[in-house]
């Protein structure tokens, strides 16, 4: 019984987004824990035909850059327009369709993710 105890709390204390307390009769009660996910990054529609829309959520970022890539590692220069805060759009009409690599980068807070779409 005593190791029962011990797999389920190791069990839960690997999930994500559990935490686990201990009730005055000894049993173990189980919560899910908010976690507030910083940085959300949605890039659409994809696949894209003219344009694709860089959404950021939850922003920590001071001056996002983005660099475009071929999917052979290829650098495309870009030119992207700021439509609101933390969301942007990028202009595909003269690219050739394919498979391309959208890299976003902030310097400040050392961000760094890159996002895979489709060009039709």
């Amino acid at each position: 019984m005593k190791y029962l105890i011990y797999i389920v709390l190791f069990i839960a204390l690997a999930l994500p987004g559990l935490s686990v307390a201990q009730s005055g009769d000894g049993l173990l009660a189980f919560e899910e824990a908010s976690i507030t996910e910083k940085n959300r990054i949605e890039l659409y529609p994809n696949p894209a035909v003219s344009y694709i829309n860089i959404q950021i959520r939850e922003s920590e970022l001071s001056n996002p850059q983005f660099v475009l890539y071929s999917i052979i590692g290829n650098k495309i220069k870009i030119e992207p327009e700021v439509i609101s805060d933390n969301k942007f759009r990028i202009e595909l009409k003269e690219l050739p369709a394919g498979y391309y690599l959208l890299s976003i980068k902030d310097s400040k807070t050392n961000f760094k993710r890159t996002y895979k779409f489709l060009k039709r």
